[in-house]
């Protein structure tokens, strides 16, 4: 097996296995899916967070973030409201068992961040250098591919 089948191999093992990566705290997000602590990460980093903005950041459509907001909601880890001029638009905000979520959300992510920053410091500048050019190649295929499917 040759190195770039090799390097495929490991990519596709890490792509399989990063959307099953467990938060570090089962508890908290026992009975939430990932799509949905996503989402009220969104809203939580979004200033007047409607489905639009909410779609945009996490590159989905309006469709599922309504579908996930609907969770939300009834779970009450969100609340809707309406600004008192656009009585049309509809935003929405964490309470405070949201809150908690994404602050745990948050902590998680920041663990992750420093043990991935611990293993691309092992590599040279000029090996990061390669890394960085491989993983934007990697997601510029998957915009392009992105958007066939939606123009499809």
């Amino acid at each position: 097996m040759g190195i770039a089948n090799k390097v495929l191999k490991e990519v596709t093992l890490f792509q399989e296995y990063a959307s099953t990566i467990q938060h570090g705290d089962e508890e908290a997000f026992a009975e939430i899916h990932l799509a949905e602590i996503h989402c009220i990460n969104a809203i939580g980093k979004l200033s007047q967070a409607n489905v639009t903005k909410i779609a945009e950041m996490m590159r989905m459509t309006r469709g599922a973030i309504s579908k996930i907001n609907k969770k939300l909601l009834q779970r009450g880890l969100i609340a809707s409201y309406q600004l008192p001029d656009n009585q049309k638009e509809i935003y929405y905000k964490l309470t405070e068992s949201g809150k908690q979520l994404y602050d745990t959300h948050a902590k998680c992510h920041l663990k992750a961040t420093k043990k991935k920053m611990a293993v691309i410091r092992t590599y040279s500048s000029q090996e990061q250098q390669i890394l960085l050019r491989f993983f934007n190649d990697l997601n510029a295929l998957s915009l392009k591919s992105n958007k066939k499917e939606k123009s499809i």
